[in-house]
């Protein structure tokens, strides 16, 4: 087999046919499939094997003999290794086909019923795709005496700083340095797992996009007893800054931001977002989508596929803070929102007492149980907006036994969407997807999809 006669950090020469559903490139050795990030389409280059698989090899650049036309100069190579910035090698225009591409990639892989591609539309865009990202989540590590935020390399343990991204909203880039000279000022230290020294382990920073206000949450492995005077030095600096809270955790190695043992340092509980002419109030660990402008244009999407009636009973699962039950409500009857997540639950009822809903009843639930607890004959629609791991069987299992004529998914996975239509599409016909750029500049794809029961179904 060609793949026993290839060693690591061989050189391979290969041409890049297409796009794998992660973004990464895909060309063929003596058939074998290679894959190499951020490689594009129809270029010829030479690239080092870096893993060998029995039917795969992954390999990097390590040259470009052929360029294609859309490749841009890499101006952030550190932020490339960590995901920050990682499609930075590629014009905008060209990444919002790539998105789709992955999309199609991922229904082709999962998917056993041919779906028509003139149902998935071109990717949605943004005007102004820099500057976009709302909200932040870094850990803090000490390099060379000074307290430094970043993110780690793909499928490594190098720390890479990260305090002036592109794809950050600037001012969040200047709160970022703020803290990082403050916190050597006031001896506020990272922690150290090795001796046990330094206080903090990562730090949540959110800003308001319409209001612009912002909130700073810490995570802490320790108390700090200078904390309030550091505080008072960061918001002295920073006015904008109207919430500060610090969470507090003594297990280094999970991979959180937020625990329920915190206190409120400064200021509000919330900081208030504005979106589709309402008011969102959001604590620290309430979940909402960190890019306002796409989010607005998502769930205005969701509405409209959806085309709901007066009298529609519908629910609206995952919910977080319940925006899309805040853009629905006016269009319906009554909608259930669904989340387990308790603060983003208190978010919830919050805003929605805010802006005088009434038709809306937030249940902190998972779905299953929800559902078996509802008093209601007929559910006219459902709306989804999962995590990355998307519906899964017990929840299209859910779906299956009410059998809504109306499904709108909001996903932000195109493999586990494709692995969820592959059941779904045994009783809904999809009529439309929509692929969305909610994170410009990453290989992230979310998108939008109405599936509507099948005729021959709807009385079984």
């Amino acid at each position: 087999m060609i793949n026993e006669q290839i060693k690591i950090n061989d050189l391979i020469e290969i041409e890049i046919k297409k796009l794998g559903i992660n973004g990464e490139g895909i060309g063929y050795y003596h058939k074998l499939a290679v894959f190499v990030d951020n490689a594009l389409p129809g270029e010829i280059i030479t690239a080092k094997v870096t893993e060998i698989f029995p039917n795969r090899l992954l390999e990097d650049i390590e040259e470009i003999k052929v360029k294609s036309p859309d490749r841009l100069e890499v101006m952030f190579p550190e932020y490339e290794l960590c995901g920050a910035y990682s499609m930075q090698h590629v014009t905008y225009e060209k990444s919002l086909q790539i998105k789709r591409d992955i999309l199609i990639n991922a229904l082709n892989r999962y998917v056993d019923k041919k779906i028509v591609y003139s149902k998935i539309k071109q990717t949605i865009g943004m005007n102004e795709p820099l500057g976009y990202r709302n909200k932040v989540s870094l850990p803090v590590r000490k390099l060379e005496g000074k307290n430094k935020f970043g993110l780690y390399a793909k499928g490594g343990n190098e720390f890479i700083p990260v305090n002036d991204t592109p794809v950050h909203q600037p001012r969040i880039n200047e709160i970022i340095q703020i803290v990082e000279t403050l916190m050597d000022q006031h001896k506020f230290h990272a922690y150290i797992q090795k001796d046990k020294s330094g206080y903090m382990k990562s730090m949540v920073i959110r800003r308001s996009y319409t209001t612009g206000e912002v909130q700073v949450s810490f995570l802490l492995m320790k108390k700090f007893e200078g904390i309030a005077k550091f505080t008072e030095a960061l918001v002295a600096q920073c006015p904008d800054i109207v919430s500060v809270f610090a969470f507090y955790t003594d297990k280094y190695k999970e991979q959180i931001f937020f625990t329920n043992n915190y206190e409120n340092l400064f200021g509000k509980a919330t900081i208030n977002e504005k979106i589709n002419h309402q008011t969102f109030s959001l604590y620290p660990e309430a979940f909402f989508q960190l890019n306002t402008v796409m989010a607005d244009k998502f769930y205005n999407k969701m509405r409209e596929l959806a085309n709901l009636q007066p009298t529609d009973v519908v629910i609206d699962a995952y919910a977080g803070s319940a925006p899309i039950s805040h853009y629905i409500a006016k269009d319906v009857k009554k909608v259930y929102a669904i989340e387990i997540d308790q603060r983003s639950v208190q978010s919830a009822i919050l805003s929605l007492k805010r802006n005088n809903i009434k038709n809306v009843t937030v249940i902190q639930s998972d779905f299953k149980k929800a559902l078996k607890n509802l008093e209601v004959d007929t559910i006219d629609a459902m709306f989804f907006d999962p995590p990355r791991t998307g519906l899964g069987y017990d929840t299209i299992k859910q779906i299956l036994k009410y059998k809504p004529k109306k499904l709108i998914y909001g996903s932000c996975n195109p493999s586990t969407l494709a692995k969820d239509l592959e059941d779904l599409l045994k009783t809904y016909e999809l009529k439309s997807l929509i692929p969305m750029d909610m994170f410009p500049y990453t290989p992230l794809v979310e998108s939008v999809s109405l599936l509507e029961l099948r005729t021959d179904l709807e009385t079984v």
